[in-house]
């Protein structure tokens, strides 16, 4: 079986959509909703599926830059590893947003990963030894969950003053700190081995900054796990962690066209992100309809 986590927050049409679209026996879909979501409306998610279980997490307020996307990223991890019980056990934990989508067949993708049974997806940058990455976690990044010019400013000059005194937060912990995407797919035993350590690792990304892009990739660097990418050396390629995600046109671009369609045919990715069903209703569709062959 296979664990999906979703980190929702709008689009709730296009949620639905890719929650059917994972609809399978052998698929668990957890679901994190920002709290800051007012109404949603959760038994229509649940009913949306007739083969897999739904199941929505303890929800916590969100704030780009802030300790709150990691701590999303924790719970939903935390929540599937926990519910595996009475001989149910994931093979995959996969974290996807809830403007995603899966860009092949329940089937293929489930192939996929039984072929490459004990590799991690996890995509890192360039860098090896990355100084932008170990500063997001070496200082205190206080004033991060308002985002207004006042708490940006008080942000910026408490980062600075850190700065002069040598702030240090990461003296003597002897890690290995690197970024990449922070969506991924990984096993059940590195899966396992982040919950059983989420109280060192909180403690570490508690005051940090964009450490969604930090996280996983300093788990894994750090872990018995460190050998078994599926793809070592990425040369930033996004298939290391099998998405279609295009950063040249966007931040990352939106697909909408017939051009983008052709894209993701052709990709051998299995997930593409990201989609504006509001918008572009069309090429969700078309995908959708399209996955079902592929």
């Amino acid at each position: 079986m296979h664990a999906y986590m979703i980190i929702a927050h709008n689009q709730f049409e296009l949620l639905e959509k890719l929650v059917k679209s994972l609809d399978d026996n052998r698929n668990d879909i957890y679901i994190h909703i920002d709290a800051k979501v007012k109404n949603f409306d959760f038994d229509r998610i649940k009913n949306a599926v007739k083969f897999s279980s739904v199941y929505f997490t303890d929800r916590i307020r969100i704030t780009w830059g802030d300790f709150s996307q990691v701590k999303c990223e924790m719970i939903l991890l935390k929540t599937a590893v926990e519910n595996q019980n009475n001989g149910k056990q994931y093979e995959y934990f996969h974290l996807i947003s809830g403007v995603d989508l899966p860009i092949k067949s329940n089937d293929y993708i489930h192939s996929f990963f039984e072929n490459n049974k004990g590799k991690e997806f996890i995509h890192f940058t360039n860098a090896k030894d990355d100084t932008q990455a170990q500063n997001r976690i070496r200082y205190y990044h206080i004033f991060r969950k308002r985002r207004n010019l006042f708490f940006k400013i008080l942000a910026q000059i408490a980062y600075r003053i850190q700065m002069l005194l040598d702030v240090n937060r990461l003296k003597g912990k002897d890690l290995i700190i690197q970024k990449g995407c922070n969506w991924f797919n990984i096993t059940n035993n590195l899966a396992e081995y982040i919950v059983d350590n989420l109280n060192f690792y909180e403690k570490l990304f508690k005051y940090s900054y964009c450490a969604d892009e930090v996280f996983v990739q300093t788990v894994l660097k750090n872990s018995p796990f460190k050998n078994n990418l599926y793809m070592p050396q990425s040369g930033d390629n996004h298939l290391a962690c099998m998405r279609l995600i295009d950063w040249k046109r966007g931040n990352p671009y939106v697909f909408k066209d017939n051009s983008d369609f052709d894209m993701i045919k052709e990709s051998p990715a299995v997930f593409a992100r990201k989609f504006d069903y509001e918008r572009y209703p069309e090429i969700v569709d078309s995908v959708l309809e399209y996955r079902e062959l592929a």
